[in-house]
């Protein structure tokens, strides 16, 4: 099984996701980025298992924890997360 990286990108993603919901939620904000972060390294069982998802870049595969897209290419030594988006957003693609 290869290890789950996270990019700095989605670490700022999934702090920002957090930043946001605390503001009403703080609780809940915690929890969601524990389950984000969660889903994120349970990639690895599987991860040629989700779409690609070309709008964002070449080999990027995303998988949903709604209502984010936690978008991620699978590297020869590692998986990387690439970044953790809102999926009513336009996608921005990723180099």
């Amino acid at each position: 099984m290869k290890p789950v990286r996270l990019s700095k990108t989605a670490t700022a993603d999934i702090r920002s996701i957090g930043n946001d919901i605390a503001i009403d939620k703080p609780r809940a904000a915690e929890a969601f980025v524990e389950q984000i972060i969660q889903r994120c390294h349970s990639i690895a069982d599987a991860p040629e298992g989700y779409g690609l998802r070309s709008a964002f870049g070449t080999g990027v595969r995303g998988v949903a924890i709604r209502p984010y897209v936690i978008l991620y290419r699978v590297r020869e030594k590692d998986i990387l997360i690439l970044g953790v988006r809102h999926g009513a957003r336009r996608p921005t693609p990723f180099r």
